[in-house]
């Protein structure tokens, strides 16, 4: 009797474990499906820009969101894809701003190669680059610069999105008021790994740093 009872109760623990690991993968695919709608918005505000000032821009702009529309929609298929792909992704994105701001937009990859296979959820780097374009680069008339970078440290995975430019005036390492794309990748975050991984804002020498965080450990290869 003592180990039916026993038994059930293991059964009933691994059923409960199992449906709160179904829902935090359906809070985390709702989170990240919010992202295409949440990209076309924006680029479509850049595309009223262009309309005037740049027609044959702003068609090449429809066709660069079209395609990195198509690759957001696959994405949301996946639990985890690779810092490669996750790279693919950003650079549609880069090419898209790239279209609008010109000469304004430069971007620096410090990239180390043998780190291009790792798994990571998707949209990880892509909010972090289109806040600093959208609140560090498009409001200043010169521009900046963007630097995005992975490398491995003390056992952790460090993705790293920097710019020049408007100040966020970053204060204890947040900043309230920032949008969508970036209260979502928190979540996800506290999601898939919870206290295990950490995302920061910084300041330093004229640079707005975003820093993200993820145990190496639990990181496939």
């Amino acid at each position: 009797l003592t180990g039916y009872f026993l038994d059930r109760h293991e059964r009933v623990e691994q059923s409960e474990k199992a449906a709160m690991e179904k829902a935090r993968e359906a809070q985390s695919r709702l989170l990240q499906s919010q992202m295409s709608p949440h990209v076309l918005f924006n680029a479509l505000n850049g595309f009223a820009e262009l309309i005037h000032k740049d027609p044959a821009a702003a068609e090449g702009s429809v066709r660069s969101l079209a395609h990195l529309l198509r690759q957001l929609l696959t994405f949301a298929e996946f639990k985890v894809i690779t810092l490669q792909e996750e790279r693919a992704l950003v650079e549609d994105y880069l090419h898209l701003e790239g279209l609008r701001l010109g000469s304004r937009l430069s971007s620096i990859w410090q990239w180390e190669e043998r780190l291009q296979s790792r798994l990571v959820p998707p949209l990880l780097i892509q909010p972090l680059v289109e806040n600093a374009i959208k609140h560090g680069i498009a409001p200043v008339k010169q521009g900046g610069i963007l630097r995005i970078s992975i490398r491995e440290e003390a056992g952790s995975l460090l993705l790293e999105v920097a710019n020049t430019g408007s100040s966020l005036g970053v204060k204890d390492g947040t900043r309230p008021g920032l949008g969508l794309g970036l209260r979502n990748l928190k979540d996800r975050l506290a999601l898939a790994f919870g206290p295990d991984a950490s995302f920061g804002l910084a300041e330093r020498e004229g640079w707005t740093i975003a820093t993200i965080s993820l145990p190496g450990d639990k990181i496939a290869p």
